[in-house]
């Protein structure tokens, strides 16, 4: 049987970092991130003109970025974090920096995920004048947590008998405070933000279907949310907190194709250090690799042990593709099962049903 290929890059040509590469570069980050502390008020600052980032807090040592973009005349605010953001960090940043909330014009939720849309209602209403906006794709689960609930987070249960259990939705429900939209778009459109200053919505698809990323021509500033992924999900210390949890393989490829063609030359994403210069196009080109690298072991693994299921290639394949803490290897169930669709859809893989209901893939003969 051939070996799979994803638009121009072939498996054999797309290794992953190996550990120790990992290792290396967390290790630069967190020491130029520690150096920088003093001077950026513990992990917040203005990353270019006009463009301010904000660390939001939430578990035990979970971190997700949001961004305040400040003109002339209209401010636009990038996610709100989950429940407790809004009060917690995202306001006091804002009365720090001398910035009324009744200026804040736009609130742009990059995806449908908790903790990026969990701060919607608060932030609505600290400025209820403020246009609550997302992609159309993930509008029905950006405006209803239940409905995020039952479709973003109880997908694999039927199929897989995997899931966060009754506690964990519960847990879901109370840090994710949802409502409607004011009103949704489709990637292409432009914010004016000041007479000389305006800045792009770029759809950008993988991490789910609607996923929005916002591009600043003026500093060629991107700021990508989880657009793009790298090899792990981080925590606030720069260390491996889960898998990268892409969904959408075809769309996620293409994403970090069109990434790749953009002139970026700052990278502000959600859970992982700001990139700048090279360091872009190595964040990005990491982030495809190690996708293309999952699809090769689940097919090396469908060709040596015959049919499986999902859990069970998390479990085997978990430990040997990061080193996120055990208990959050169930989140490989996103990327995993994103490249096993794909594998099936392009006839490398076939799928039946074993005894109990649960889908189980092997190679197709």
């Amino acid at each position: 049987m051939k070996s799979p290929t994803y638009l121009s890059f072939s498996l054999q040509m797309s290794p992953a970092l190996s550990q120790a590469q990992t290792f290396k570069r967390m290790a630069e980050w967190v020491s130029k991130v520690n150096s920088r502390k003093m001077r950026n008020n513990g992990g917040n600052m203005e990353i270019a003109p006009g463009i301010h980032r904000i660390i939001c807090r939430f578990g035990e040592k979970r971190m997700v970025y949001v961004h305040l973009l400040i003109g002339d005349d209209a401010a636009l605010l990038i996610d709100t974090g989950c429940a407790h953001n809004p009060a917690q960090e995202i306001l006091p940043y804002m009365q720090s920096i001398g910035f009324d909330v009744k200026n804040l014009t736009t609130i742009l939720i990059s995806h449908s995920d908790i903790d990026h849309q969990g701060g919607n209602v608060p932030m609505k209403q600290a400025a209820p004048q403020a246009l609550l906006m997302c992609h159309r794709l993930d509008e029905p689960w950006v405006s209803d947590t239940e409905a995020l609930v039952n479709g973003r987070y109880s997908q694999f249960e039927t199929d897989h008998n995997i899931g966060y259990g009754d506690a964990g939705k519960q847990g879901i429900r109370e840090s994710c405070l949802s409502c409607s939209v004011d009103m949704t778009l489709s990637g292409g459109e432009t914010f004016r933000l000041s007479a000389d200053w305006s800045v792009e919505i770029i759809h950008t698809p993988g991490h789910t279907w609607g996923h929005l990323a916002v591009y600043d021509p003026r500093s060629k500033v991107l700021i990508s949310g989880e657009a793009t992924m790298w090899t792990s999900i981080l925590d606030e210390e720069w260390q491996p907190a889960m898998p990268p949890t892409y969904c959408y393989v075809d769309t996620y490829l293409a994403t970090q194709a069109r990434l790749l063609s953009m002139d970026i030359d700052m990278l502000s994403s959600a859970h992982w250090p700001v990139q700048r210069g090279t360091a872009v196009a190595d964040f990005i080109s990491e982030s495809r690799n190690y996708c293309l690298h999952v699809e090769s072991k689940l097919l090396e693994k469908a060709r040596n042990e015959g049919p499986f299921m999902l859990r069970e290639a998390i479990e085997t394949l978990g430990p040997q593709l990061g080193d996120w803490p055990q208990e959050t290897n169930q989140d490989f169930s996103y990327g995993m099962l994103g490249n096993l669709d794909s594998l099936a859809r392009r006839g490398f893989l076939q799928t039946e049903r074993n005894g109990d209901g649960l889908t189980m893939w092997s190679v197709t003969p």
